[in-house]
């Protein structure tokens, strides 16, 4: 990777974002800040149920596929592949209700998961489902020696981040997939901590399913998550977790069984949060206008800015050094940072703070130098403070 550069043209996106005319802004690695026409999406949404009432519904699907499609331009998902539902642990449970474990009843997830994924695949024991947690030595890394040993015949899938949740470290999704289908498992890959700040491409991986959400570095807002569904794979899914909106024809109000939609519409269930996905739709516009690339360069010279001064000042960085290996967050620890956490918090200096992590400072394209140096002279001057 060449050496990040900041991009001081990128000040100009930031009017789009009331919240960064009082604070400092550097939580979208939790949460991003919403965009000045997120309102605006939202009064489309009431102006047609006004308008339409149910027959609205005449509308949304068509919006509701734009929007999946939009999304997955982030991650190279073509078109018609991509379905959105409302969080994470419903499509991860959706896909553990869809297999078979008989044969196969190893499941492969990485320790330092975060843990609503954990907390599904662990209910699923009661099915027989074998769940192995590969351990991290140091709590910021998983070895891909140890993840890929971990996976062999028996391993129905693996479930893994594209980035620790704690540190911020990227998993080696390509060989993680390379070696899952040596043996015949899939591979489904959480990009919750990359999409929107580091560049992917499900194709490259040769990944069998993504899933991911729209609240943090999309800056969506919450209850628009997505899952990608390799095209080639889709007819060997059928979900017991379900509902009408993936019949094929869901207003016929058919008896059971369920014949499944064909495309996305067969892993969605019941029905969907459609105000969501107006607010995410927006966000997702906006990103791409800027571009995921250069969105990378800046975010990666800015979190250098972070890594630099908290080594200098003697505190922990809880996260890979090398570039190349972490999203766009920095974890910094030191004694008390819980503490610290809410004094800067009250200073609406945003970030977030996790155990065995610290402080999570994730400067977005729309952060500057000036803030990100500001937020690390707050931070070293409370850590000294502590002792």
């Amino acid at each position: 990777m060449t050496t990040p550069k900041l991009d001081p043209a990128l000040a100009r996106y930031r009017e789009d974002y009331p919240i960064l005319a009082d604070s400092v802004y550097m939580n979208s690695n939790s949460m991003g800040a919403m965009h000045r026409d997120s309102h605006a999406a939202m009064a489309a949404y009431f102006e047609l149920w006004a308008r339409e009432g149910v027959e609205a519904w005449d509308h949304w699907p068509a919006f509701i596929d734009e929007t999946a499609d939009t999304v997955a331009r982030f991650f190279n998902g073509g078109v018609g592949n991509t379905s959105l539902g409302e969080n994470v642990a419903t499509f991860q449970a959706r896909i553990a209700s869809a297999l078979d474990y008989g044969e196969r009843p190893k499941v492969v997830i990485e320790s330092l998961m975060f843990p609503n994924v954990i907390y599904v695949w662990e209910r699923y024991r009661r099915l027989g489902v074998e769940l192995e947690l590969v351990p991290s030595d140091d709590g910021v890394n998983i070895t891909t020696e140890r993840m890929l040993a971990a996976i062999d015949e028996r391993t129905a899938l693996v479930s893994i981040s594209h980035a620790v949740y704690v540190s911020g470290a990227l998993l080696d999704v390509a060989a993680i997939c390379a070696r899952a289908h040596e043996v015949g498992a899939l591979v489904m890959c959480d990009v919750y901590q990359t999409a929107g700040v580091l560049p992917i491409d499900v194709q490259a991986w040769d990944l069998d399913l993504l899933v991911g959400g729209s609240h943090k570095w999309l800056c969506g807002g919450p209850g628009t998550c997505f899952l990608w569904v390799r095209p080639e794979l889709r007819e060997r899914l059928a979900p017991m977790n379900t509902g009408w909106m993936a019949h094929a024809d869901p207003f016929a109000m058919s008896p059971a069984p369920i014949r499944y939609a064909e495309g996305p519409w067969g892993m969605i269930a019941g029905t969907p949060s459609v105000p969501a996905y107006y607010v995410a739709r927006k966000a997702y516009e906006n990103l791409l206008e800027v571009g995921v690339e250069r969105i990378r360069a800046h975010n990666l010279a800015l979190s250098r800015i972070v890594i630099d001064r908290a080594q200098a000042a003697g505190l922990e960085v809880h996260s890979p050094l090398n570039d190349d290996a972490r999203t766009g967050f920095v974890a910094v620890d030191f004694p008390g940072s819980r503490a610290v956490s809410q004094q800067l918090i009250q200073a609406r200096f945003k970030h977030d703070w996790r155990p065995d992590c610290g402080l999570r400072i994730g400067p977005h394209f729309y952060s500057t130098e000036d803030e990100v140096q500001r937020m690390m002279d707050r931070v070293i001057e409370l850590a000294r403070a502590q002792g």
